[in-house]
């Protein structure tokens, strides 16, 4: 069996269109290689990748993962690979776990293995490489106080390449996608909501350029300027949203067909991805001036009517030699797959909330000012997230 796990595909891509160059670069989308993150260290630009804490097992192992709205399960290396790149992380041990299960097949998702069956194996295309693993069942709980926790599958690795893996800051990936390619035990989301009260079924995300914070059970109102608007799911098991157009300044460029475009709002993604020729369009309206000193236009995803606006410096930054634009080319989407990606450029614009109870998403444009004062409700969980710069 085998999974694509595309939401983290295009975690540490940059394009970089330099101020020297651009005349001859503007529309052509120069997307930078994926970028390695073997000497990542703390984002003094705007990171390019945002970890956080899970455990899992008991006693409770503790891991770095990035957190993906574009996948649905979680995916640790395991104590059988040792490979280069899995003993340089965290492995999850199931032999140290006494609450560990070993599943042999995705579609028998509760059974328990006994000696002598036998087991598939996953294969997985994680970040542009492939990777396999096996199937263990377990707890999971995240947060740093008033902890959220449930019982899910997910896939332990058996081995990993050094290259992309070796030298990444973070152990795996927990998918956050309201659904899982096999059965519903592997969605991780589902296990960790599926005891909150009515209401209390979504999580909160807030981005700087350096860190930001996920909350699982309810959002951190003050960490908005303004209150939420909602937009609903436009795919079912997603997390993707119609946008009727795109806008420079307020005016439509009518680059989104009738119907709009479908955007998948992805915490696993570092860029703001279009379609080439979209793209095109989009980099002929837009000059930074040879020393990137204009102004640049507001650039806008209109959504049900409502305008999400991002700032020049949401998507063009500054560097020693000119200036690195946050925007890139998406490949052909699948039908019913989003032509447009929002990452973590939009992200740290607006804080987001996802509401897997009533199948929606929030927006509001977030307060970056430090809070004198900001209490949780008891049964909401914390996540801090670590940001990184390849």
């Amino acid at each position: 069996m085998s999974w694509s796990l595309s939401g983290i595909r295009n975690t540490v891509a940059l394009v970089c269109v330099f101020a020297s160059t651009l005349p001859q670069a503007t529309g052509l989308a120069v997307e930078r290689a994926q970028a390695h993150l073997e000497a990542a260290t703390p984002a003094t630009k705007s990171a390019t990748q945002y970890y956080g804490v899970v455990q899992v097992g008991t006693p409770r192992q503790e891991f770095r993962v990035v957190f993906d709205t574009g996948s649905g399960q979680l995916i640790l290396p395991g104590s059988k690979c040792d490979d280069g790149a899995c003993v340089s992380h965290h492995r999850f041990t199931s032999e140290n776990s006494t609450s560990a299960v070993q599943i042999g097949w995705a579609d028998d998702p509760t059974k328990p293995m006994v000696d002598g069956d036998d087991r598939d194996t996953k294969s997985i295309s994680l970040m542009s490489a492939d990777v396999s693993g096996e199937f263990v069942r377990d707890k999971v709980c995240i947060g740093a106080k008033d902890e959220v926790c449930g019982v899910a599958n997910f896939v332990s690795l058996l081995e990993e390449n050094d290259e992309p893996f070796a030298g990444l800051a973070f152990d795996g990936v927990l998918g956050l996608a309201p659904t899982s390619a096999d059965a519903k035990e592997f969605n991780v989301l589902q296990s960790l909501l599926a005891k909150r009260k009515a209401g209390k079924g979504m999580f909160g995300l807030y981005l700087t350029s350096s860190e930001g914070e996920l909350t699982f059970g309810g959002y951190r109102k003050e960490r908005m300027t303004e209150k939420l608007f909602w937009a609903p799911v436009s795919q079912t098991g997603s997390w993707q949203i119609n946008v009727d157009d795109i806008t420079l300044d307020g005016k439509p460029v009518n680059l989104c067909p009738k119907g709009g475009c479908e955007a998948a709002v992805d915490t696993g993604s570092s860029l703001v991805l279009a379609p080439g020729n979209m793209l095109a369009r989009i980099m002929g309206k837009i000059d930074p001036g040879e020393d990137c000193s204009k102004k640049l236009p507001k650039l806008g995803f209109m959504v049900k009517g409502h305008l999400l606006e991002l700032q020049g410096e949401d998507y063009l930054e500054s560097v020693e030699d000119g200036c690195e634009f946050l925007l890139a080319s998406a490949p052909g989407s699948s039908k019913g797959g989003p032509s447009l990606v929002l990452g973590y450029p939009f992200l740290r614009r607006f804080y987001t909330v996802f509401d897997q109870e009533k199948q929606r998403i929030g927006f509001a444009l977030a307060n970056h000012a430090a809070l004198k004062k900001s209490v949780l409700d008891s049964d909401v969980a914390s996540v801090p997230l670590v940001g990184l710069r390849a």
